[in-house]
This record gives C-alpha cells, sequence and structure tokens, in this order.
C-alpha cells in the first residue's frame, strides 16, 4: 500500500509540466536576448527582468519537486497499484 497522497503526485506532475513550459519560455528569452544584444533601445532591458522572474520561478518549482521526492522516499510510486 502506497503512503503517498494523490494530492502530492498530482502536484508533482504539474509542476513537471510547468517546470517544461517555463524551461521553453526561458529558452526562448535568453535566444530574444541574445538576438537583439547589440541594437541600441531594444527591449533587452525589459527581457532581464521577465528572464529573471522566469528562472526564480523554476528554482522555486524545482525545490518543491526535489522536496516531494526527499518525501517520497526511494520507493518509486507505480502506476496502476491500488491502495
Amino acid at each position: 500500500m502506497s503512503t503517498h497522497s494523490l494530492g502530492a503526485m498530482l502536484e508533482r506532475d504539474r509542476l513537471e509540466h510547468r517546470v517544461g513550459r517555463v524551461a521553453v519560455a526561458v529558452a526562448a528569452l535568453r535566444q530574444l536576448a541574445v538576438e537583439h544584444e547589440h541594437d541600441s533601445g531594444s527591449p533587452r532591458r525589459h527581457i532581464r527582468p521577465v528572464l529573471a522572474d522566469f528562472e526564480a520561478q523554476m528554482v522555486s518549482m524545482q525545490a518543491r519537486l526535489h522536496a516531494l521526492a526527499r518525501d517520497r522516499g526511494s520507493t518509486p510510486l507505480q502506476e496502476g497499484s491500488s491502495s
């Protein structure tokens, strides 16, 4: 019988999905910043705070995922297992 709650599993799945989406956004923003690096009056100064915010969100979400994994222990969750 698993001691892992459905809520924790759903939170982990949601966070993993969000981390993936934020990672794509960060990569796109970094590319945009590089492309406009030498433009005068470029939107780069506006990109930096947005990029920093997304990076901070990723750090926070990854820390939470790490905490969920630590709470879960080394026993992997098995799909389709009954309680």
